[in-house]
């Protein structure tokens, strides 16, 4: 099996080297050499051993894995999808090489590094193990929807933007996957229990950030009155909770406006803006520039088109 996508119009010779792959157990290619994989655990448990010891993961849960090999099993009863991407296609300078030479890291303040973030990830931690989480339903039920979505763009193709679509529904899933890992990072366990709210709340913006999301929704949700939403949320972020989520959307905005050629009113739909034109207004007051701006002049540095302190 190719682990790539081809176009289906033969007219057409476009291979987006995308595949995802269901079954039961683990897929047979999950060690292909120049693929990375997010691995899914939809159902059962997986057991990865390294250096003699045995790591177990549970459903719902994700293991990020490089290009290397990895001492992997499970029995027949359980379920795991696995998304295989060559690092190309988040970006074209983008090797399996050249990522473990962490080049990237000295390109802080740059869009390449904004995309490097993406599938830093998926490297080794210092004990030489995968990266492994253990995700909520919320977290598995937002992580399968683009999964659903992207698998969607490839094997349908309806129009001739299923290319950059289906890297753009990668990318808002590494996207994801990079809170993720921030978020278990900077959990401790003297977090009190307001700052679980505000975490619950971040949660609760990342998992909705396609969704038309209002501060009554918010307040309802968690019972919590304004002045002391924004008074926690001030403390642990600096903004304001809408203007939170105004920062996640225009993120996520920029790396698709950067890395795709989506029209720029399926992108604003993609981060909650059903209206296009309100989109560049309100991109345009946290960048200081347009939409098309930012996509034609991308690779400039991050502080001349990048969210503003609000």
């Amino acid at each position: 099996m190719e682990l790539c996508t081809k176009n289906h119009d033969s007219s057409w010779d476009r291979t987006v080297y995308v595949t995802i792959c269901s079954q039961n157990g683990i897929s047979e290619h999950i060690n292909t050499t120049d693929m990375y994989k997010l691995l899914v655990v939809d159902k059962g448990t997986i057991t990865i051993e390294c250096d003699n010891r045995k790591r177990i993961v549970a459903s719902p849960g994700i293991v990020m894995i490089n290009d290397e090999a990895i001492n992997i099993s499970a029995d027949d009863r359980t379920v795991t999808t696995t998304v295989f991407f060559r690092p190309s296609e988040i970006r074209e300078e983008f090797s399996v090489e050249r990522i473990k030479s962490k080049e990237f890291e000295e390109c802080f303040g740059t869009t390449i590094f904004q995309d490097y973030l993406l599938i830093k990830s998926f490297e080794k931690d210092e004990d030489k193990y995968n990266k492994i989480r253990s995700i909520g339903l919320n977290a598995y039920n937002r992580i399968s929807k683009i999964v659903s979505q992207m698998n969607t763009e490839l094997t349908v193709q309806r129009d001739g933007y299923w290319p950059c679509r289906s890297r753009s529904y990668l990318m808002e899933l590494l996207y994801y996957i990079c809170f993720l890992c921030q978020s278990e990072e900077s959990n401790t366990s003297e977090d009190s229990v307001e700052e679980d709210i505000t975490g619950e709340i971040i949660q609760y913006l990342n998992e909705h950030i396609s969704d038309r999301i209002t501060l009554e929704d918010i307040l309802k949700q968690f019972s919590v009155n304004r002045n002391r939403l924004n008074e926690l949320f001030m403390k642990d972020t600096s903004m304001t909770c809408m203007n939170y989520l105004l920062k996640l959307r225009i993120n996520l905005a920029q790396v698709m406006l950067a890395e795709t050629e989506l029209r720029i009113g399926e992108i604003a739909a993609r981060v909650g803006y059903d209206d296009a034109n309100y989109f560049v207004k309100v991109f345009k007051k946290a960048t200081g520039v347009t939409p098309s701006y930012y996509r034609e002049y991308a690779d400039v540095s991050l502080h001349e088109a990048t969210v503003k302190d609000l």
